[in-house]
């Protein structure tokens, strides 16, 4: 289901599409994530698994893969993530809400969110 969102007190977000500021963006756009009640961990958006290149680069530079995916794609932003979830809140409910909490962030911009739940419980 998908609803439209309204301009609240939060500043939108600006992107232009360069590696540094879609960085930057990833890592507020974990904590809009981490302060979703329910969720209890936030893991790589791609398994190293599913990328031999990722994983070979991750072993030699030391560097953990980024938990929040971004793709600008013809003025949409692509948002992948993977979460985990608590037993105190449905999954799909907590992944509707982190969905809705990244979108409303990023207004006014399109973006289409994608949320994994790989794990639920402790």
């Amino acid at each position: 289901m998908t609803e439209p969102l309204e301009v609240g007190d939060a500043a939108p977000a600006s992107v232009s599409g360069t590696w540094v500021e879609l960085g930057g963006l990833a890592e507020q756009l974990l904590g809009v994530v981490q302060a979703v009640e329910g969720v209890s961990a936030v893991y790589p958006a791609q398994p190293l698994w599913q990328s031999i290149a990722g994983a070979a680069l991750s072993a030699l530079t030391g560097e953990t893969p980024s938990l929040i995916s971004l793709t600008d794609d013809a003025g949409v932003l692509a948002v992948k993530m993977r979460i985990a979830v608590a037993t105190s809140r449905p999954a799909p409910v907590v992944a509707r809400e982190v969905a809705e909490a990244v979108r409303r962030h990023l207004l006014p911009r399109p973006a289409a969110v994608e949320v994994s739940v790989v794990k639920v419980g402790t």
